[in-house]
């Protein structure tokens, strides 16, 4: 050991320190700005290093030693890899996360040595001498002599030489700050083969990071100023060849300088096959537009090799003077085009007739300009149109939209005026009456197309007869055929919101589980069905009857008075006491009858059931062994008082 190495021992720790934070605080930083990139890495494994640096040179204490060299194991063994990485990311633009595992494998298996190094020495070794313990230099061991220094000097050689290949190929703009981050990279990787691998300077002075701490000032400048982080993209072969259309340079002679892969596919030659020939060589029509080309951008449609279209660019490359000394050929592919082009004129034809005789009313309406307010005129309709228009398809064209009142055309313009719900389509339905007075539904679907809207006119008059028959369906007792409870509780309720007075009439059968029991629920559901007949025979239109459930039917009598209450009670206690005949049986079974009256005994529909019920039991207590009674008794005893 020299003389002043004892001097920088006490004075490189701290400097190595401070740069080894800046260094840190600077891949924060980067980091932040661009989080993809592996420049913020790169800088954060060589602060590691640093930092390692300043813990192990001129250290004493084993212990401080050793979290010095596993630190610098850390930054300088996965630096290679982390350059690897940023080289296929600033030449590629990608890299393969499986080589970088691989390429990992060492550096992983030399920081598992450096963290158990006090068990076997295979790394560092501690040796007494008269000045206190040292420390075995690196080289001195087989496993970094032999193993990880050939394997980081090696990749990080191959990606200083493979960045420095690329140089060429990386645009102008961004060529400067990637030749800053190289010179960053080969001076301390440069300082760092001499020492350890040829022996220039003592191997335990620390050239290598005192050359990184140096570069500090360089690495700042290439980060904040030149922001070499920013730069990710493809390299302008990789640029050039993932383009789709073929591209061709000529020299001012027209012969081929430069091809892209999609014109080596075009052409059927590779390009070094293509490079000095002459493009298009037997074929005449495109020689003339490459001669017209010399001067002027053209663009022209050729046909190639039988059934292939290309749409064809001829352009000159001018330099800053205006002088042309390449030519430019861009060709793209138009077969698809032009045949779908010539598909779409064959089905013009198809499509109009389509149009014209579908069953659907197609109309398309167009803005007028220069109106104060909003003016939509029809532009086209189909024959459809007229039928359910009533109106001419000729005539319809030019009309307003104001015009055609059954489109519901104030709702069509609201919309439409809107610029928040015009690119939104538009959906309602709305009824009229046909030239026989009947009910005709129509559905309209009115869309946006651009700066018009069309609207598409729909019969749905079948289905809406449909709906309303399963409704029916739906609210009707399935035995008897008059309304279930659901039915007739929403009936019930609109026919008491439209009168101020009503009668509530509650009925069961006498009997009606001896009848089950002694002929059977076949017959038990005849005499239901019987039942309800003569119940609906006995009332006018505007009542409502109901089977509640079982043997219990509910009817709501709208507008009428006392007297007549009486009377229609009377009515269904005679009619409903007469024999049944069925099933060849004769079958006598009464009935309970109780009656509530709006407003007397409230108002609400099911309270007024409750109060009727409540007077139908009643009455029926005063019925004794099944016989019928006077039925002007019967009416008044089943009266709720």
């Amino acid at each position: 050991m020299t003389g002043d190495l004892p001097v920088f021992e006490a004075v490189l720790p701290p400097i190595f320190g401070v740069a080894a934070v800046l260094y840190l605080s600077l891949a924060a930083y980067v980091s932040r700005l661009s989080p993809r990139s592996m420049v913020p890495a790169f800088m954060f494994l060589l602060g590691v290093m640093v930092a390692g640096c300043a813990f192990y040179y001129g250290a004493t204490d084993p212990q401080i030693y050793g979290v010095g060299r596993i630190l610098t194991f850390l930054g300088a063994g996965f630096l290679p890899v982390v350059f690897y990485t940023l080289y296929r990311q600033l030449a590629d633009g990608e890299f393969s996360w499986f080589l970088v595992g691989a390429f990992s494998i060492i550096p992983t298996i030399t920081l598992g040595l450096a963290l158990t190094n006090p068990w076997h020495g295979l790394v560092w070794q501690i040796v007494e001498t008269a000045d206190g313990p040292r420390f075995t230099a690196v080289t001195d061991h087989y496993w970094f002599r032999s193993i990880h220094a050939p394997f980081s000097y090696g990749l990080f050689g191959y990606s200083v030489v493979g960045l420095m290949a690329r140089l060429t190929t990386i645009p102008l703009a961004y060529r400067n700050p990637i030749i800053v981050l190289l010179v960053c990279a080969v001076l301390p990787f440069g300082v760092s083969i001499g020492n350890t691998m040829f022996g220039i300077g003592p191997i335990e002075f620390p050239f290598t990071v005192t050359a990184i701490v140096m570069l500090l000032p360089l690495h700042i400048y290439a980060a904040l100023s030149l922001k070499v982080f920013q730069f990710n993209p493809l390299g302008y072969r990789t640029l050039f060849n993932h383009v789709r259309d073929p591209i061709i340079v000529l020299d001012q002679q027209h012969r081929i300088v430069c091809a892209n892969a999609s014109a080596s596919e075009m052409l059927g030659k590779s390009e070094r096959q293509l490079l000095g020939g002459l493009l298009w060589e037997d074929f005449p029509e495109a020689q003339e537009i490459l001669t017209q080309s010399d001067e002027l951008d053209l663009t022209q449609t050729l046909k190639f090799r039988g059934d292939l279209i290309y749409e064809v660019t001829v352009a000159p490359l001018n330099d800053k003077r205006g002088r042309s000394h390449a030519t430019v050929v861009m060709c793209r592919d138009v077969t698809q085009r032009r045949r779908t082009l010539g598909q779409l004129a064959e089905n013009e034809h198809l499509i109009r007739t389509l149009i014209e005789t579908s069953s659907n009313g197609i109309l398309r309406f167009a803005l007028d300009e220069g109106q104060e307010e909003p003016v939509f005129r029809c532009i086209f309709a189909n024959k459809a149109a007229e039928d359910y228009l009533a109106e001419d398809s000729d005539r319809i064209v030019g009309v307003r939209l104001t015009d055609l009142p059954m489109l519901g055309p104030d709702r069509l313009i609201a919309h439409f005026s809107d610029p928040k719900k015009s690119s939104s389509p538009n959906n309602f339905e709305l009824s009229t009456e046909d030239d026989e007075g009947s009910l005709r539904w129509l559905r309209i679907t009115a869309e946006s197309v651009g700066t018009d809207f069309s609207v598409t006119i729909m019969d749905i008059t079948q289905r809406k007869e449909n709906e309303d028959r399963m409704m029916e369906q739906a609210l009707r007792d399935p035995l008897t055929s008059v309304l279930n409870r659901r039915g007739f509780e929403t009936r019930a309720r609109e026919r008491l919101r439209e009168v101020d007075r009503a009668a509530i009439i509650y009925l069961d059968l006498n009997g009606f589980k001896m009848v089950n029991d002694k002929f059977g629920h076949q017959a038990g559901d005849a005499l239901l069905k019987a039942f309800g007949h003569r119940l609906g025979y006995c009332l006018r239109p505007e009542d409502v009857l109901g089977r509640l459930g079982g043997d219990e039917f509910a009817i709501v009598l709208p507008d009428i008075d006392l007297q007549d209450i009486h009377h229609v009670t009377d009515r269904l206690i005679e009619t409903s006491s007469d024999a049944y005949l069925i099933k060849g049986q004769e079958i006598r079974c009464s009935v309970s009858v109780g009656v509530a009256r709006m407003p007397e005994h409230g108002e609400e529909l099911w309270h007024l059931i409750s109060v009727a019920d409540q007077a139908m039991y009643t009455a029926k207590a005063e019925v004794a062994n099944e016989d019928i009674p006077d039925p002007e008794a019967v009416v008044e005893d089943s009266a709720a008082s």
